[in-house]
């Protein structure tokens, strides 16, 4: 059963999720957009240590692991894997403890291959 924390997260999931596309489809157009499909906070309670993500889509995958709350360590996985120059965006956090939003921009240089952007997520 899902409990209030876990449907309050889900809810704030989604809205950003239509909140990006909506964004993507007036600024982005050539870009394509790669789903949270895993997000460790929702799908595996409990394990606070590492905040685990996974984005999908277009043959894509970028696997996320965030370290820590106030001085964050991010590890990114593409697969498959290759030459790729990668960008963070978003804003600062205020504060120790404030949340960030962030969406990360793939591109593979010298290939045919779209830029793809992952949703956007809280951190």
């Amino acid at each position: 059963m899902i409990g209030p924390p876990e449907r309050a997260a889900g809810e704030q999931i989604a809205l950003l999720r239509s909140v990006g596309y909506a964004a993507f489809g007036r600024h982005e157009r050539d870009l394509d957009v790669l789903d949270l499909i895993f997000d460790s906070i929702i799908d595996a309670p409990g394990s606070e240590d590492v905040r685990r993500l996974r984005f999908a889509g277009h043959g894509i995958t970028l696997d996320v692991d965030v370290h820590g709350q106030a001085d964050l360590t991010i590890e990114l996985r593409v697969s498959p894997s290759g030459p790729v120059a990668v960008e963070s965006r978003g804003g600062e956090a205020e504060g120790p403890t404030a949340a960030r939003l962030v969406s990360f921009l793939l591109r593979w240089p010298g290939s045919t291959q779209r830029p793809v952007r992952t949703a956007w997520i809280m951190l």
